[in-house]
This record gives structure tokens, C-alpha cells and sequence, in this order.
């Protein structure tokens, strides 16, 4: 089979073809054209030959008119006219004009020389006055005597005049012509010849007191000889001839005259007439002419013809014809020669590059066509090919730079199958997991399951991300080499165009020192630092558990509290030393007399707590109570030393009226108070002899439920300090209670009272209204103070109403963003809801800033920094009390600094009372500082007084 002619080729042939089409068409049209257009420009040339004629009969014309109009318009020509007249032929005297008319002929001569005239004449009323003729190169200059037939006669140049008695033969015919027409010039026959001669007649015009007179006129003539024939024709490009009875004048003239033009035959004329009335034709194989007719003064006609030879005009236009198609051929061969070079150029050459183009894409290649310009086909061909092009060279930098991005990312990617399938791992994963590319690809996640999360989760993760959404939550995986790994994990399905799920895109990252950090810290937050027993925050969550499952079921337990005797003593006597080391012999011995089910805790300083599980009444409490006062006669041994100490025990069980936990807590301190007021070493249980307590409570919260109405409740203000340089960034509003009998309440007794009893979301709001109403008047008055920190209690963040409540008090308050900073307490953390944090987030985006107080004394804590944005971390003042002393308390402050830093967070420790604690915090890192060491709280004119506009620093 033969190869097929390429597109070039074929493209090539069709614009060959067209244009010799087009060009062979043109000959044919151009051949019959030039046919038709030899006859019409064999007359046309012939009218226009008509028209030089006309136009040197014009000119003559012209000429002519203006030197008869100069003659005539002389003073002296009109006075010699005049004088002639005035003597008439009976009295007049010839000699008194003898001088006058011989000038006249003399200027008549000059003139008609000067305008090549052949005859001039000036007539008066009676006949001629002067005149001259040429005929030849024979000059005659005349005057006449204004008496008689005579006329004197001159050669010129000076002759003399000589008489003559017979006038010429055409003053006659001069004289006669002179009355028959007016000023226009006419054709006359000439006469000193045979001619057709041009002829002008003026007036001599005379002003008088009668009116303007014409004693005479002026005649110009001039006889069209051969000369005239000659120019004519030479312009023309004709030959030319006057012809009358027979040829008159003729020039190149062939002898084709046929007698009907010779004879005039044609339509009648106007006698004298200088224009031709029409043009007769007459052709024959060699010649084509043109004849037109004048009418002559005496009636006679003469015709003016033009012949054009057929052969001369023939080989002009074959001449003319072979140009044209010589030129016709050269625009064709440079049409075509254009043709292909715009077809190079605009089709071929276009698509001989987008061909390579095409071809470079396979090898990676992406290049643009360039030299196309837009507006056809193959232009908007290749602009879409290179708009093609750039995008998909866009697309695949931004490839690049997401591969770049990905195998360069701190976090570990895996793409899958929608099957699950891995295809790809980024290096990170392997740094990670510890697992190379090979060793994973083709295999299914599941295999690095550490198998610590519950099938739940993975159940969700499917449903989630087989449904097109994303899922997010933390995975733990095992590492090659058996490590546990946790991984904050985001798994998204990708679609592609028509919505087929194509992989699965799983990016994950490394929490696992920060577990190991939380962990920790929650530990550490979670348990005694001493004893590594449960703190208070989590005997009061298991203790809150155990009272909730008494109120439901009926489940009993006992509380014991119980503190050493005389431990203070030990401690000043011996040092805390001493005094660290017996507490954890006495944890370790409690801990000895308790069953798993049991938990003790230590609550701070000497006093330990005993949830007792599983009793039936408070016998077995005291059973237990017993065992622990018979543990303490055996001696503690120290190592150096022993020492001996004893316990007082205070015990409470449930019952219908205990409401909650700070209620049961209550009674077992009162409890225990009693038991040392006993005489110590021994255990009291708390009976309804000790509700006197629990009724002082009712009545503090009875007068506490009217003391913001009555004015008792009012706020200080204790100000935080930036440690590297002590200025004031802050104030910190705290509550105070002044009873009108019982004086300053502690906050530490009437706020859980407040809480417990519904009263904290007012007095919450009171507080917040009142701290940003001071706030604005410091800032009216000079003072700026920073921001103003105000505690919130977890109850206020219970109920939609509630919630309600605080977003409108901090909409009014009107606080600019990053002044007003909000305070969890400590119950905060471990109520805090969902809800909560909704409501927590639209405070946020209000610019209330958030800062979690008493920091590391709780679990929930931990919570809440995860869930979150939280600007600040407030360092409880238990640990910095004794940080400095007690490497324990230092631990936990230097884990609490170092993992808000990492968290980009502000931290403030509380409680600062001395300068070496202050200057300890600082080199941790710690930011600001709050307690005794820089001020006490004070009322808010303390705070103006201080800190105002021209207070001393």
C-alpha cells in the first residue's frame, strides 16, 4: 500500500491547483477584455485627439482675444478711429492722419506678430482704417485715407508707404466679417488661403458725455497652416487633416478619406462655430476615423478628421496584453510563492510544531508553540495546546512542590488504595515507624495496630471515611521495633472528576513525646509528688464517684480523714527532711492496711483521706480505724532513727442529707476536729451531735444569698508583674465577703458554699460587671493596668441560661480584644463540657482571652489545654510555696513552664513571696508573677495610687 502525501504536501497541490485555476481564468477574462476594451480605447483616443484639437484652438483663441483687446483699449487707437470719423471722406484731410495711421499700422504689425496672427484690422464706421497681413515671410502694413478708394501700403521695418489703388482681395472678406458676428472668435476661411483660419473681433470702446460709443473694431486672424496641423497631431498621437473641397491640411494623413466624410455629409452646423458639433466615424480593416465639420463664414464647411491606424493601436495593446499577462503570471507566481509561505508559515509550520510538541510531552517535555497568532483555526488550535501545555506544566510543578512539601513534611503520609492498600510513604513514616518503603507497600495499615485502642475506633474510622468525610482522632501503632507509637491522625478519602473514590490519604503526627510529657504531667498533677499517692483532685473525683453510686443504688462507704499528732513538732525539730521521710513511711504503712479496692490519698501537709469501699455500716469503719491507730505504736524507722507517732481519725458515712462532697468532707473534718479535741490517737465518727456545723454552713449561705444586695461583697485587686522587668501587665480581681457580725469571710468558705448552693452564677456576673467597670475607669483616669483577669467558676458554665448570661456581660463590659482574660477555677476542668467549650469559643472569638488557673493540680487541666486555645497557664502557689526547698514542687514547675513554652503559652506562677523565688521562676522561663513578693491585693484606689499617672515607681 502507498505511503498517503503528507498533509503539507496535499495542502501544497490544492493551493498549486487553485492558484493556476484562478490564473487561467484571469487570461481569459483579461483576453476578452482587451478585445472590448482596443475598440473603446481606439475611440477614445480619437475623442481625445478631438479634445488637444479643441484645446489649441482655445489657447489660439485665447491669445488671439487678448492682443486684439490690448490694441483696442490703447487711447490713441480710439482718437485716430475718432479723428477718421469726425473728418469723413467730404472734408477730410489725409495728411493730418498721415503720422497717426501710420503708427497704427505699424502697432497693428507688432501686435499681430506677437500674438503669430496672420491678418490684423482695425475698421472704423466708413470702412478700414489700418491693417496688416502675412503672407509668407511677406509682411504688408496698410493705412487708409479717410477720402477715396486709395490705401498706402508698407513693407515695415521703415518702408515706405507706397499707394495702392486696389484694396486686397481679403479686407473684403475682413470688413464683411467684422459686421456679421459679435466678440466671440469663430472659424473662417482664411483669407490669404484655402484654408480654415481663427478670427476675434473687439470693439474699440469710446466714453462719452452721451454714453460709451464704438467708433470702430479690432480683427485678429490667424490661418491654421501646417504647423499647427503638425502640433495637433504630434499631441494628439494621430494623424491629422483639415479637409474642405479637397485636402486642405493634412499630417500623417493615409488615403483612406471616404467621399461621404470629405463631403461633409452629416448633421447641420452652426456657421463659424469654433467647436466641433459632433464626430463621424468610419472604419475599415486598418484604420478607425473620426471626422467633425465646421461651417465657415461664407457658407462653405471644412471637416477635421483624426485616422488611428488598427496595427499601431493593435501592437500598443498586444504590447499592453503581453505586459498584463507577463504581470498577470508574476502575481501569480508570487501569489503562490506567498501562498506557501503563509501556508508555512500559519498551517504547516504551526502544526509541525505542535506535532513536536506532542511528541516532546511523551519524554516529559512540555514546551509552548510560539510565532501563532490567534484569530483561525490552527491559531486557536495551538493557543489551546499551549494553554493545555501550561497547565499541565503548572500542575505538575505544583506536583513537584507537593511532593516536595510532602517528602520534606515533619508529618508521616501514607496514600492508599480505596481498598487499603498502601502506595506510598513519605520518609518520615520510616522514620517513625522504622519500616522502609518496601518492607510497607501493597500491605494494609492495620498491621501496625499496637492493639490498645478498642475495635470501636476503627469501626468509626471506616464509616466516617467511607462516607466522604474526614476523619480525625489518635491512633497508637507499634513501631518495628516494638515501640508504641502515638500519632495524631487525619484520614481523607480523594475523588476524582467523576466522584470515584481513588485513594485514601492518611497524614499523621508524632504526639508521642507529648503523650510521654502529658503522662507526666498528669501523674504528677494527678498523685502526690512525696508520696506518689492520689492527690486531693482525684480522692475527690473517686470520693464524687462513690457518693453518686451510694445516691443511686444504696452502695455504702465510709470517709475517713485522719492527720499525725504533733506533726509540726517533728518538722521544726528535726526538718522537713525528717518530716518528707515519715510521711512516706506512714503512706506506705496505710497503704499496707488497705484492700485494691480501697484509696487513700494524701490531701496536703500531714492529712491523709481513706475511701473505704464496700461497708455496711460504721462498724467497719471502726474496725479499720483501729488497725490504723494499733499500726502507729510500732515505731517509724528512719534509717538514723525511729520515731513514734500517733493519728487522729475522723470518719463519716452517707447518709439522706449529705448533698455532696465538700458536704461529706465536712462532716469528716468536723469529725476529726473532734477527735483531737478528745485527746487524740483515737477515732470519732460524725453523728447528728455535730450538725451544729452544717447549720453554721445554712446560715452563711442564708446571709450570703443577700450580701451583693446589701453591699457586704466587694473586689480587691492584686497585680501581675512582667518578671524580667517588673512592670505591671495585669490585675487579678478577687472576691471578698465582710459580714456585718462575723467580719471578713474567707473566700475559701463562702465560695464552695456558693457554688454548692446555686448563688456563684450571680455573684460570677456581679464580679465580671464590676471588674471591667473599674478597668475603664483606671483607663479614664490615666491609669493603664493591661489586661484584668477575672475568676469563673465551673457553675457558671451549666445551663444555656447560663451560658447566656456571661456572653451578654462580656458584650457589655465593651472590653477591647486581648484586656479582659477569663480564670477557670479548679472545678472548672473536670465539669467542663462540649457545650462548655462552644460557649467558650464564641467568648473567644469576642477577644476574651482564657488562662487556666491552679495549673497542674488536676487532671482535667490537662483537658482543657488540649481542647483549648488557652493564652496562659497560672502555676499553683502549693508548688511554688516550696519549690525551692522541695525537688518536687521544682519538677512539676519546671515541667509546667516547659511544656507551655512548647505550647507557645504565657505562664504566670502565683503565690511569688520571696525574691529568690522570683528570680528561680525567671531563669525557667517563667513570664510573669503574682503574690506578696510585688504586692498584696488592694482596693482599687490603692491600685490608682500606685501605679497612676505620677506615682512613684
Amino acid at each position: 500500500m502507498s505511503r498517503r502525501l503528507s498533509l503539507t504536501h496535499r495542502l501544497l497541490l490544492l493551493w498549486f491547483a487553485s492558484v493556476a485555476a484562478v490564473l487561467a481564468v484571469s487570461g481569459v477574462a483579461f483576453l476578452l477584455f482587451e478585445n472590448h476594451e482596443i475598440e473603446v480605447e481606439r475611440r477614445a483616443r480619437i475623442e481625445a485627439a478631438f479634445g488637444t484639437l479643441q484645446n489649441h484652438l482655445d489657447q489660439r483663441a485665447q491669445l488671439l482675444g487678448r492682443s486684439a483687446d490690448a490694441l483696442a483699449a490703447r487711447p490713441g487707437v480710439a482718437g485716430v478711429v475718432g479723428l477718421y470719423d469726425q473728418a469723413g471722406p467730404e472734408n477730410g484731410d489725409a495728411a493730418a492722419f498721415n503720422g497717426a495711421v501710420r503708427d497704427l499700422a505699424a502697432d497693428l504689425g507688432e501686435l499681430a506678430r506677437a500674438a503669430d496672427a496672420t491678418w490684423a484690422a482695425v475698421i472704423g464706421p466708413q470702412g478700414p482704417v489700418s491693417a496688416y497681413w502675412r503672407h509668407g515671410d511677406d509682411d504688408r502694413q496698410v493705412y487708409f485715407p479717410p477720402r477715396g478708394d486709395a490705401a498706402y501700403v508698407s513693407a515695415g521695418d521703415g518702408a515706405p508707404f507706397v499707394r495702392i489703388e486696389a484694396l486686397p482681395e481679403f479686407l473684403g472678406r475682413v470688413t464683411a466679417a467684422a459686421g456679421s458676428y459679435g466678440d466671440a472668435a469663430l472659424v473662417t476661411r482664411c483669407p490669404t488661403g484655402a484654408g480654415p483660419a481663427l478670427m476675434v473681433n473687439r470693439p474699440i470702446r469710446v466714453d462719452a458725455r452721451d454714453g460709451a460709443r464704438e467708433p470702430g473694431r479690432v480683427l485678429l486672424g490667424a490661418c491654421l497652416d501646417e504647423a499647427f496641423v503638425e502640433r495637433v497631431a504630434a499631441q494628439a498621437g494621430a494623424a491629422f487633416g483639415i479637409v474642405g473641397e479637397r485636402k486642405l491640411l493634412s499630417h500623417a494623413m493615409p488615403d483612406i478619406i471616404p467621399p461621404a466624410v470629405a463631403n461633409g455629409v452629416g448633421e447641420p452646423l452652426r456657421r463659424g462655430a469654433l467647436a466641433l458639433d459632433g464626430i463621424r466615424w468610419h472604419s475599415d480593416e486598418g484604420h478607425v476615423l473620426g471626422a467633425g465639420d465646421w461651417l465657415l463664414g461664407d457658407g462653405s464647411r471644412n471637416t477635421a478628421m483624426f485616422v488611428l491606424s488598427r496595427q499601431q493601436l493593435s501592437e500598443q495593446r498586444e504590447a499592453l496584453f503581453t505586459a498584463g499577462l507577463a504581470g498577470l503570471a508574476l502575481a501569480g507566481a508570487v501569489v503562490f510563492v506567498v501562498g506557501l509561505l503563509y501556508l508555512r508559515r500559519n498551517v504547516t509550520r504551526p502544526l509541525e510544531n505542535l506535532l513536536g510538541a506532542v511528541a516532546g510531552m511523551r519524554s516529559g517535555e512540555y514546551r509552548q508553540v510560539a510565532g501563532v497568532r490567534a484569530g483561525d483555526e490552527i491559531g486557536d488550535l495551538v493557543h489551546t495546546f499551549n494553554n493545555m501545555t501550561e497547565q499541565i506544566r503548572e500542575r505538575e510543578r505544583a506536583l513537584r512542590r507537593l511532593s516536595s512539601a510532602v517528602e520534606q513534611s515533619p508529618a508521616s503520609v501514607i496514600i492508599t488504595t480505596p481498598e487499603g492498600r498502601i502506595e506510598y510513604v513519605n520518609p518520615r513514616f520510616s522514620e517513625i515507624t522504622g519500616y522502609s518503603t518496601d518492607e510497607v507497600m501493597g500491605r494494609k495499615p492495620g498491621f501496625l495496630k499496637s492493639g490498645q485502642l478498642p475495635g470501636e475506633v476503627y469501626r468509626e474510622l471506616w464509616e466516617t471515611i467511607l462516607s466522604g468525610r474526614v476523619w480525625r482522632g489518635e491512633l497508637s501503632n507499634r513501631a518495628k521495633d516494638g515501640r508504641v507509637v502515638y500519632e495524631q491522625t487525619s484520614i481523607s478519602p480523594i475523588f476524582d472528576n467523576a466522584g470515584e473514590l481513588i485513594h485514601f490519604v492518611a497524614v499523621k503526627e508524632d504526639v508521642t513525646r507529648r503523650k510521654e510529657v502529658e503522662a507526666h504531667i498528669n501523674h504528677l498533677a494527678y498523685h502526690d509528688v512525696l508520696t506518689d499517692l492520689p492527690n486531693r483532685r482525684l480522692f475527690r473525683d473517686r470520693l464524687n464517684q462513690a457518693l453518686r453510686t451510694y445516691q443511686r443504688h444504696g452502695t455504702c462507704f465510709a470517709l475517713l480523714i485522719l492527720d499525725l499528732d504533733h506533726f509540726k513538732d517533728i518538722n521544726d525539730s528535726l526538718g522537713h527532711t525528717v518530716g518528707d521521710e515519715l510521711l512516706r513511711l506512714v503512706a506506705g504503712r496505710l497503704l499496707g492496711l488497705l484492700r485494691e479496692t480501697d484509696t487513700l490519698s494524701r490531701l496536703g501537709g500531714d492529712e491523709f483521706a481513706i475511701l473505704q469501699s464496700g461497708v455496711h455500716g460504721p462498724a467497719d469503719a471502726a474496725v479499720l480505724a483501729e488497725k490504723i491507730i494499733a499500726s502507729f505504736r510500732d515505731s517509724f524507722d528512719l534509717g538514723l532513727m525511729r520515731l513514734h507517732s500517733n493519728t487522729s481519725i475522723g470518719i463519716a458515712v452517707p447518709s439522706g442529707d449529705v448533698v455532696d462532697v465538700d458536704d461529706l468532707i465536712s462532716r469528716a473534718d468536723i469529725a476529726l476536729y473532734k477527735a483531737k479535741g478528745a485527746g487524740r490517737a483515737g477515732y470519732v465518727y460524725f453523728d447528728d451531735a455535730m450538725t451544729a456545723q452544717v447549720q453554721n454552713d445554712a446560715e452563711l449561705i442564708h446571709d450570703l444569698a443577700r450580701a451583693l444586695q446589701n453591699g457586704q461583697l466587694s473586689l480587691v485587686y492584686q497585680p501581675q508583674v512582667e518578671l524580667a522587668s517588673g512592670r505591671l501587665v495585669g490585675v487579678e480581681s478577687l472576691l471578698r465577703w465582710r459580714h456585718p457580725q462575723l467580719g471578713d469571710i474567707p473566700p475559701g468558705r463562702f465560695i464552695p458554699l456558693a457554688e454548692s448552693r446555686g448563688l456563684m452564677t450571680e455573684i460570677g456576673l456581679w464580679v465580671l460587671a464590676e471588674s471591667c467597670r473599674q478597668w475603664h475607669a483606671w483607663r479614664a483616669q490615666g491609669l493603664e493596668v493591661g489586661h484584668m483577669a477575672v475568676n469563673v467558676s465551673a457553675v457558671q458554665f451549666k445551663g444555656a441560661r447560663a451560658y447566656e448570661s456571661m456572653l451578654e456581660a462580656v458584650e457589655q463590659a465593651s472590653m477591647p480584644p486581648g484586656m479582659l482574660e477569663i480564670e477557670f477555677t479548679e472545678s472548672a476542668f473536670v465539669e467542663v463540657s462540649s457545650e462548655t467549650l462552644r460557649w467558650i469559643g464564641m467568648l473567644s472569638e469576642r477577644g476574651v482571652h482564657f488562662a487556666i488557673d491552679d495549673f497542674g493540680t488536676g487532671y482535667s487541666s490537662l483537658i482543657m489545654l488540649r481542647q483549648l486555645r488557652a493564652h496562659k497557664l497560672k502555676i499553683d502557689r502549693e508548688f511554688v510555696k516550696d519549690m525551692l526547698g522541695d525537688p518536687n514542687d521544682a519538677a512539676i514547675v519546671h515541667a509546667t513552664v516547659s511544656l507551655a513554652k512548647t505550647l507557645g503559652m504565657t505562664v504566670v506562677a502565683e503565690g511569688i513571696e520571696e525574691a529568690a523565688q522570683a528570680e528561680y521562676l525567671m531563669g525557667l522561663g517563667c513570664d510573669i508573677g503574682q503574690g506578696y513578693h510585688f504586692a498584696r491585693p488592694m482596693p482599687a484606689a490603692d491600685i490608682l495610687e500606685r501605679y497612676g499617672p505620677g506615682a512613684a515607681r
